[in-house]
């Protein structure tokens, strides 16, 4: 009895050892239950058994000593299960890092943090390509460095809206690199963060699409021109073509119907008229042909070398006819064996219009000479020169335009649509040349171009 009343003595020690465990180590139950059940699955050897195996009494510091064992144990296991927890939330968050990192590097759009001085305190992988440099030598560096001059302005108002106002705000710059030729457009968009000393901004290179809205424009002032060239076509045709096609016809009604009442010197004088009606059409409705096929690229360009004089004269003998008419003399100061690279039917189409307008625009008694001569280059110069009525720079400067109507009437009232020159210009760049005007009222008119004298 004295042995179990000790025991019992005892045991009011262990429930004190007991309750004043949890005390120390204040485990959540369940995770302690959790790791009383993997203890239990390890099978300790009980006291009893161990002593019995002995033959030595069980004493009480063993008991003692078997508690506070088992307490370890359990700690233990708690603290390895603690510990698995806090390893797997720790793998959890990095991986969270690697995936923010990944999208904060790899963005297809670049991020800054910027001070409010302008300095970059931060940037992404991207931003880094933007501005051409490594990270590490951009940190501390101005923004402002990068942008080119003409969006200077525009890029200091949107920091300086940022930080005023600490609202959202963006703009479109251009940054202008030292090592890229090429200027980038980018599209900013930033906010101020909470202290309000910095602000965070995202970069967005826009390149292609300004490109791609550049030559929108383009094709729009193309399109543009089109219609301008329709409209000034329609023009042709309604005005132009139709007043000497009417005359031409009210002199054969005249013709047709007081011939037998005319005289000899009013037949002629109609059939002169007749002429010249006729002369008109067929050079304008010529220029429409060549025009139109020309602008639909049905005009093969096919250069050659040709001797340029004998097909010239013959391809001016009418235009030769009507400056005879006009008593007007033409002069030709080109060598007779004179080699030209080019393509013989644009060139007749050349030479055709510029003489041609020369006729139609100078007096009668005037001169016209039409020379060539070497250039330094290996080249070609053309000349056409006139002692006409000449022209002011108003209408030089819209010469080459269809939208502005830059035609005149001759001196014997030839017609004129200004769509000549256009095909001369036109045609003479195809050969890689320019055409040249130079002219004052009063005091005629010299028009000039080049032309290889060889194939290159």
């Amino acid at each position: 009895m004295a042995w179990s009343k000790h025991i019992s003595g005892k045991g009011c020690e262990e429930e004190e050892i007991a309750g004043n465990t949890p005390s120390r180590v204040s485990p959540k139950k369940p995770l302690r239950e959790e790791a009383e059940q993997i203890l239990e699955k390890k099978v300790p050897v009980p006291l009893s058994v161990r002593s019995k195996n002995t033959h030595e009494p069980i004493r009480i510091e063993d008991a003692d000593i078997q508690k506070l064992i088992y307490e370890l144990e359990v700690h233990q296991i708690e603290l390895e299960m603690q510990n698995k927890e806090l390893n797997e939330a720790k793998e959890l968050l990095q991986k969270s890092v690697d995936k923010y990192t990944e999208l904060y590097d790899f963005s297809p759009s670049g991020y800054f943090t910027i001070s409010r001085e302008g300095n970059i305190i931060d940037l992404n992988l991207f931003g880094s390509q933007l501005l051409g440099k490594e990270r590490v030598n951009l940190k501390n560096a101005r923004f402002g460095l990068f942008v080119a001059d003409d969006s200077k302005p525009e890029y200091n108002h949107f920091i300086e809206t940022l930080f005023t106002t600490k609202c959202k705000a963006s703009c479109e710059i251009t940054l202008c690199l030292k090592d890229k030729n090429l200027p980038i457009d980018i599209y900013l968009t930033g906010i101020v963060n909470s202290d309000g000393e910095q602000c965070l901004i995202a970069a967005t290179d826009i390149t292609l699409r300004k490109k791609v809205e550049g030559e929108m424009k383009k094709k729009n002032k193309e399109l543009q021109m089109v219609n301008a060239e329709k409209d000034k076509f329609y023009s042709i045709i309604a005005h132009d073509l139709r007043s000497p096609l009417n005359g031409f016809m009210g002199l054969t009604e005249l013709l047709a119907e007081g011939l037998s009442g005319m005289t000899l010197d009013e037949i002629q004088k109609i059939a002169v008229l007749m002429r010249k009606s006729a002369t008109n059409l067929n050079h304008l409705l010529g220029n429409l042909l060549e025009w139109s096929q020309l602008e639909r690229g049905f005009i093969r360009f096919t250069p050659k070398s040709f001797v340029l004089i004998p097909g010239l004269q013959e391809n001016l003998i009418l235009v030769l006819e009507a400056a005879k008419a006009k008593n007007i003399d033409v002069d030709f100061e080109i060598p007779k064996n004179l080699l030209v690279y080019a393509d013989k039917n644009m060139l007749d189409i050349v030479f055709h219009n510029l003489v041609f307008n020369a006729v139609k625009f100078t007096k009668g008694g005037g001169h016209i000479t039409v020379s060539a001569k070497s250039l330094r280059d290996n080249s070609l110069e053309f000349t056409v020169k006139d002692t006409g009525i000449g022209m002011n720079h108003e209408i030089i400067d819209h010469l080459f335009s269809l939208d502005v109507q830059t035609g005149r009437k001759g001196t014997n009232g030839e017609l004129s649509t200004g769509l000549g020159l256009i095909i001369c210009k036109d045609l003479i760049e195809k050969h890689g040349g320019q055409l040249n005007v130079q002219s004052e009222e009063g005091k005629g008119s010299t028009f000039s171009f080049t032309l290889p004298a060889h194939e290159i």
